[in-house]
């Protein structure tokens, strides 16, 4: 069993009913929390970093924004993650979002400039795997692969969308590299 914790993308919320999550959970409990993006980078790592169910997970995993978060907060932590269709340069795709917009619950948001220009490029120095589906229509998934496969493992699969319609067929590839995870980087179950 897999202790994991998943962070979502932005404008979005943790659902552990959601098809994602529930696919997760063949590979064991999931845990998670509502992230705000409109907070500083700073601010968002510092709280999730004090999360208290942090201290007793096995791995990160996170799509879009929560990718960039997973590899993030498992580079300063020393925890693997898996990002899913990873935001690789946030303070250029949140650039959209900029100002008064409503997330998919439907509850009003403010994205300032600083905010935006407070997120750095993914982390690549952490124990990551990252899954891509080609069909992502928020980023190019070649471009991804370019920028992030001399630092992890990158898999990726045809078609799909950025919300990611392999999870199923990931499961495996996730087992395998968390299990990889401890020997190559001396990292393991906590």
């Amino acid at each position: 069993m897999i202790s994991m914790f998943y962070c979502h993308g932005f404008a979005s919320c943790f659902d552990p009913h959601s098809s994602k999550i529930e696919t997760l959970r063949k590979l064991g409990p999931v845990a998670g929390c509502n992230i705000d993006y409109t907070k500083t980078a700073d601010e968002l790592v510092a709280e999730i970093m004090k999360h208290s169910q942090l201290n007793e997970i096995d791995m990160l995993i996170g799509t879009s924004m929560g990718g960039w978060l997973a590899a993030h907060i498992g580079a300063l932590a020393g925890i693997p993650f898996v990002a899913i269709n990873p935001a690789i340069a946030p303070a250029l795709s949140l650039k959209r979002h900029l100002g008064a917009g409503v997330d998919y619950q439907g509850n009003s948001y403010t994205l300032t400039e600083t905010a935006v220009n407070s997120y750095k490029p993914i982390a690549k120095d952490g124990c990551g795997l990252i899954l891509l589906d080609e069909g992502d229509e928020l980023f190019d998934a070649h471009e991804t692969r370019q920028e992030l496969a001399s630092c992890y493992r990158v898999e990726t699969f045809p078609g799909g969308s950025h919300r990611f319609t392999h999870m199923e067929e990931a499961l495996l590839l996730i087992e395998a590299f968390y299990e990889q995870s401890g020997v190559v980087y001396g990292l393991g179950a906590r």
